[in-house]
């Protein structure tokens, strides 16, 4: 039994199958009853621990290992999916490593994850034990409370798999505003807003800002807020008045109040309090009469004429830009009104915009305003440049279309000047998995296509109503509350019916078949049900009906074939040639309306017939004839062949022609003559062999190859020499096809290399042009003949070939050997016996290990070294330290007598031995030295 648990966990499910064949397994935390698992009440993660326990089940989702309880684990925080720690270490960091944002994902849940596992410290469920000990009762668990900070308590349960249980302590609260107390479970305050405090539904009373009221509101937290209270006027004088005294009120609100430190003062005296300030502005004179200012409601308001005027020669003592005294300037001010001279430096004063500085002349008044410098700005794509004013607050925009892949990897991006065209080059240059593609999350939100999928699903009915999506459409969830059931009614698919289920194939009989009704009136075939749309098999009872041509009134055939044909030819006198109609059993009138063969009608000028397509009742055309006859030449050896070419013009045509002997006459002749010379004679008269004294001294002539004039190569009859059976069958091949006239080309079988040569190679003989085709081990040779028609048979053959090269080469090996022997001096020389040199003695016979630490011992020195000295003529090599342990030896047994070819070959070790003595810390290195027996009795620092 297969049993299935999902949940939802980050919107996905999760999906865990397991087996009850297993109920025998004790000793692992869970429900167990009389030694069977209650897996029906089992949550699934506490399933994979008892699945883990029994290590032959539950496997690894990224590497597909059976997990127990030995392995190094690691549990989805979200979903509680065990994997195995190095896999899912090697999972987050490749994800990593292609993500901007270097997170990673569950591969069960996709929970987004931003921490990889640290190489080589697994830990247990809680986090408390690294690398915990293997524990096959609860595989992975330290056995300590778990103490995860659930709540102000921790968890009490044991380390564990999965969700913490609920808290059943008990705590005390206070409510809101803090008068009362009471218990409750720490389950419950969850679910209570605030810091898990509850209302006492009575009125708060606490004091409020202004120091009059009270708070008025129920049982609350937090601070109270500003007094809603209303303060009154006692009467019409006694108004409430604001700050400059140009507006009063009846009432106000508490929290409207703000009373000034001072009281306020008009130009007449009269003094007042002033609680508020009102939108009016007053216009208000400086104490020169000639300049004003204008000031807000604001506390202690100012008096007209009692302020100073600014533009004072006593005030005022910079130009407007207050880079240079006035009196630097000359001409000296002498009242408010004189004028304010200028300096000729920039402004430099900062603008309203805040990223610029005045760019004019020193100057009366107000600055640029607003801000017209000229910023160089990216448009949104990020790949134009733009030259905006300060002024312009939105974003330039250029003109080029995005055309940057979507999300769903169908459409592209048809909007102009995209903002997330930037990212979208980014994310083009990442390798991404195809998992990785069909994830939407790593696309910007610019390029999240948004049109409807509308693509027809699996079942092809209907269509996918998603958002238009990266990879395949999900399955059709259509369904239908109908049964499906085959026409026999046998075979039935219980409602509710899937789009694009299949009824399964019905193995009982059609209903036809049952019922014994057919059509034709035969008993129906055999068959199994199948659906209405598919007809029943056809009626294969044998029956006799007549042919369409009408020869023949009995055809056997089968019940359902209409189209019978006896298969005799027509033979009927074709309306518009003199040939007859060639198609076979036809209906009456429907013989061929056009000939397709040929006139075949005896030309006048010569013996051969038209070969032309047939033209009717008309004449054969006055053309040459196209025939190719033979023509040979006087002695009959030369042969060819020409067009006929017999007309009206010229009658017998080249039939009568007569070729002129060439020098391949000339050739055949001598061949003829060296067979005789060499003794081969296709007849047995024994006449023959008193002829081969008479041609001797023809054959003689002849000193190289060449000179014998063979069709053949001398690589050929070498192949031929050795493998004649089969060298034979491909010759006869060869002349088949030659002389088969219809025949144009010849394609071998497969062969080996030698023997695709040695056919190329007897095709030159022919003059056939040849070619290898295709590869090995099917490699074969294809022959053709020359459209030219130059391609013949040579007039001699590889056997007769053969014994001319054979007794050629026999007779020029004897020429040589003749020769050779003429040409011999031998001359016989005395040499003294020349004693045997000494080799001379080496210079460096050891190797010498310096500084040597303090822990090295010769057993070291073997272990290190003796495996280097194996393959050189180092024989017996000896190690030794010196009793002051600082320096060792290695050297060969017999160092006094060596060689310079050990010499050489302690040369070529020295530098590796430096290297290996440096790596392992025994010394501070090896150099070649000279020994002697003093030398290894006490050797010398």
């Amino acid at each position: 039994m297969v049993s299935t648990v999902s949940g939802g966990l980050s919107g996905h499910s999760l999906v865990l199958e397991f087996s009850e064949d297993d109920s025998d397994f004790s000793g692992v935390s869970g429900s167990v009853s009389d030694g069977v698992m209650e897996d029906d009440d089992m949550a699934y993660y506490e399933r994979a621990v008892l699945e883990i326990a029994r290590g032959d089940k539950y496997v690894c989702m990224i590497c597909t290992v059976e997990m127990d309880y030995t392995c190094k684990m690691y549990a989805c925080e979200g979903c509680y999916r065990v994997f195995d720690f190095d896999c899912i270490r090697e999972w987050a960091l490749k994800s990593t490593r292609k993500t901007a944002e270097r997170i990673w994902k569950c591969p069960n849940c996709y929970r987004v994850n931003s921490k990889v596992p640290a190489s080589g410290r697994p830990t247990c469920w809680c986090g408390k034990v690294v690398n915990p000990e293997p524990n096959p009762l609860n595989p992975n668990s330290c056995g300590q409370t778990c103490d995860a900070p659930i709540c102000s308590h921790g968890c009490s349960k044991q380390c564990h798999l999965g969700p913490h249980p609920q808290c059943d302590r008990t705590s005390t609260i206070r409510c809101r505003c803090g008068k009362h107390r009471k218990e409750a479970f720490c389950y419950d305050l969850r679910s209570m807003k605030g810091k898990y405090r509850f209302q006492c539904r009575e009125i708060c009373g606490l004091p409020l800002a202004c120091g009059i009221h009270t708070c008025q509101r129920l049982c609350h937290s937090g601070l109270c807020g500003p007094c809603p209270a209303k303060l009154y006027s006692k009467d019409e004088e006694h108004r409430i008045r604001c700050y400059c005294g140009l507006e009063s009120k009846d009432f106000i609100e508490c929290k409207n109040v703000k009373i000034a430190r001072e009281l306020s003062k008009n130009k007449a005296g009269e003094s007042w309090i002033g609680a508020f300030s009102c939108n009016r502005k007053r216009k208000l004179e400086y104490r020169c009469h000639k300049h004003s200012f204008v000031q807000e409601c604001v506390p202690s308001p100012s008096i007209s004429c009692t302020l100073p005027c600014p533009y004072s020669p006593e005030l005022l003592k910079t130009c407007p830009c207050g880079r240079t005294p006035l009196k630097d300037l000359g001409n000296p001010r002498k009242s408010c009104t004189s004028p304010i001279p200028n300096c000729d430096s920039i402004c430099g004063k900062k603008l309203a915009c805040g990223k610029h500085a005045c760019p004019y002349r020193c100057h009366d008044g107000p600055c640029m305003d607003p801000c017209t410098q000229v910023d160089v700005r990216r448009c949104a794509c990020h790949q134009r440049l733009f030259s905006v004013s300060c002024q312009f607050q939105g974003e330039p925009r250029c003109n080029i279309k995005c055309e940057s892949l979507m999300s769903c990897r169908r459409h592209r991006c048809t909007e102009r000047c995209c903002s997330g065209r930037p990212e979208a080059e980014r994310r083009r240059k990442i390798a991404y998995s195809s998992r990785e593609l069909l994830d939407e999350s790593l696309v910007e939100s610019q390029h999240i296509c948004l049109k409807e999928c509308n693509l027809t699903l699996s079942c092809g009915i209907h269509k996918c109503q998603m958002k238009c999506h990266p990879g395949k459409c999900p399955p059709c969830l259509e369904s239908d509350s109908n049964d499906m059931m085959c026409p026999c009614g046998k075979t039935v698919v219980e409602a509710p019916v899937r789009c694009g289920t299949k009824l399964p194939p019905c193995r009982y009989p059609c209903i036809r078949v049952v019922e014994g009704v057919s059509s034709c009136g035969h008993k129906p075939m055999p068959h199994t049900c199948h659906p209405l749309t598919e007809p029943c098999p056809p009626c294969t009872a044998p029956v006799f009906k007549p042919c369409k041509c009408g020869k023949k009134t009995k055809v056997r055939t089968l019940c359902f074939q209409n189209d019978v044909s006896c298969g005799i030819t027509c033979n009927k006198r074709l309306e518009n040639c003199p040939h007859l109609c060639q198609k076979s059993c036809h209906l009456p009138g429907e013989c061929q309306k056009s000939c397709k063969q040929i006139c075949n009608r005896q030309r006048i000028h010569c013996q051969h017939k038209c070969p032309l397509p047939c033209h009717g009742n008309s004449e054969c055309p006055d053309l040459p004839c196209n025939v190719v006859v033979p023509v040979t030449c006087e002695c009959g050896f030369t042969e060819s062949f020409l067009t006929c070419g017999a007309n009206s013009e010229a009658v017998n045509g080249q039939a009568t022609a007569v070729l002129p002997c060439s020098e391949e006459c000339e050739i055949h002749k001598r061949h003829l003559q060296l067979k005789e010379a060499f003794g081969i004679s296709d007849s047995s008269d024994p006449a023959s062999r008193a002829r081969t004294e008479s041609c001797e001294n023809l054959a003689l002539t002849a000193t190289t190859f060449e000179e014998l004039e063979l069709p053949y190569s001398e690589q050929a009859l070498g192949t031929f020499a050795r493998q004649q059976t089969w060298c034979t069958q491909i010759e006869e091949t060869l002349i088949k096809f030659m002389n088969d006239a219809e025949k144009s080309s010849l394609h071998f079988k497969p062969m080996r290399p030698a023997q695709r040569l040695f056919v190329r190679n007897l095709a030159k003989s022919y003059n056939l042009y040849s070619e290898s085709q295709d590869p090995e081990p099917k490699r074969s040779v294809f022959i053709k003949k020359l459209d030219n028609g130059s391609s013949i048979i040579p007039k001699i053959r590889l056997a007769d070939s053969l014994l001319i090269y054979q007794s050629f080469k026999q007779m020029e090996n004897d020429k040589k050997a003749q020769r050779m022997e003429s040409q011999t001096t031998t001359r016989l020389i005395n040499f003294p016996s020349v004693a045997e040199t000494k080799l001379k003695s080496a210079e460096n016979n050891a190797f010498m290990l310096t500084n040597l630490s303090a822990d090295t011992a010769e057993d070291d020195l073997v272990r290190l070294f003796a495996e280097h000295l194996k393959p050189t003529l180092v024989k017996n090599p000896q190690f030794k330290v010196s009793k002051s342990k600082k320096t060792a030896y290695i050297y060969p047994e017999d160092y006094a007598d060596i060689s310079t070819n050990v010499e050489r070959d302690l040369e070529a070790l020295v530098g590796h031995f430096d290297y290996i003595c440096k790596e392992s810390f025994i010394g501070d290195g090896v150099e070649l030295c000279h020994i002697d027996a003093t030398t290894l009795e006490d050797p010398a620092e």
